[in-house]
């Protein structure tokens, strides 16, 4: 174990974590990636229940190099993998976990986006920008793409530590100060399409915050899983070359999509996913003899945005001696 190194660890205290689901006869976790959760991992398992069971977040893109890590991981700490459920974001991870006996379902992340909240369409809305960016100056968001695009808004939070690229396409608008999630919608809404250009990924919570306010998105070839909630109608999956990133663009200028229609097929697709974890939750209540919790009711009375916190565990107050 001292020789082990994860390919990445939580940076702060706080980090994704969630008690879901606690009872004598059952407790039920939620956590982002494996590797990401080493440390503490590496200190706890050997203090987890016969009755303690994860859902494992895909924050990332789940590569087979993931899953050999992972394997790794569960070796070095004699972790039991009937214990652990996988909420993958698209076909390819669920392909590249399941060799390794890993156990899951293609459950995107993106369903826990909390619709009632913020990001809708705001009718009478002006559109000003031919297409806004929503994403943190980071090299792998390929910013560049966007070079040709004309009338482009940038809106940049948070780089977590990451170097700020130097090369920024032109633009009309570019935020100097973070904005709140109400003036993000409202960028959103003055846009004619929404981009999302990196090539490796999570399911990328910006690209379905686009869609759930109406505005189609333009996209190039990924993996991650965000590309599970397009069709032909909402979005453009293009080369990534700044002409095709343009040319995409220029389509939605010219051919505007309905925004309802836009909103209510994602939400559609939302619901399908939340059923699949429902229906999984329904099935651990009844192995461990939890007949009394309604898995429907209980998915719906603590549903939050994300469907996780950050915050810092006690994990000496939650499993105990190590």
């Amino acid at each position: 174990m001292k020789n082990f190194k994860p390919s990445y660890v939580w940076p702060n205290p706080a980090f994704p974590f969630r008690v879901y689901y606690e009872s004598s006869d059952l407790r039920i976790f939620i956590i982002e990636n494996i590797q990401h959760n080493w440390e503490w991992m590496s200190v706890y398992a050997s203090a987890f229940r016969e009755t303690d069971y994860f859902f494992v977040y895909c924050g990332w893109y789940h590569s087979e190099g993931f899953a050999k890590e992972a394997d790794e991981i569960f070796s070095i700490l004699k972790l039991d993998r009937n214990k652990f459920f996988f909420l993958f974001n698209s076909n390819s991870e669920l392909e590249n976990f399941q060799p390794y006996g890993f156990i899951g379902e293609v459950i995107n992340q993106n369903a826990w986006l909390d619709e009632s909240l913020v990001m809708k369409p705001m009718e009478n809305t002006r559109k000003i920008y031919d297409a806004i960016y929503v994403g943190r100056f980071s090299a792998f968001k390929r910013h560049y793409l966007a070079q040709q695009v004309d009338n482009l808004a940038l809106v940049a939070g948070n780089n977590h530590g990451n170097k700020v690229v130097e090369d920024i396409p032109s633009h009309i608008y570019r935020n100097e100060v973070p904005l709140s999630p109400d003036e993000v919608c409202l960028k959103i809404n003055e846009s004619r399409c929404g981009l999302i250009l990196s090539a490796e990924e999570g399911a990328c919570f910006a690209s379905s915050e686009y869609l759930l306010c109406g505005v189609p998105v333009v996209s190039t070839l990924s993996e991650g899983g965000r590309d599970v909630w397009y069709d032909s109608y909402n979005s453009i999956v293009c080369d990534a070359h700044p002409n095709s990133v343009a040319e995409a663009v220029s389509f939605f200028v010219e051919n505007p999509r309905d925004p309802d229609l836009i909103r209510s097929a994602y939400l559609a697709k939302a619901k399908f996913y939340r059923y699949k974890l429902i229906a999984k939750l329904a099935e651990m209540f009844h192995q461990h003899g939890q007949y009394q919790v309604d898995a429907y009711e209980f998915f719906h009375e603590t549903f939050m945005h994300k469907l996780r916190r950050s915050y810092r565990p006690n994990f000496e107050e939650i499993f105990g001696a190590k």
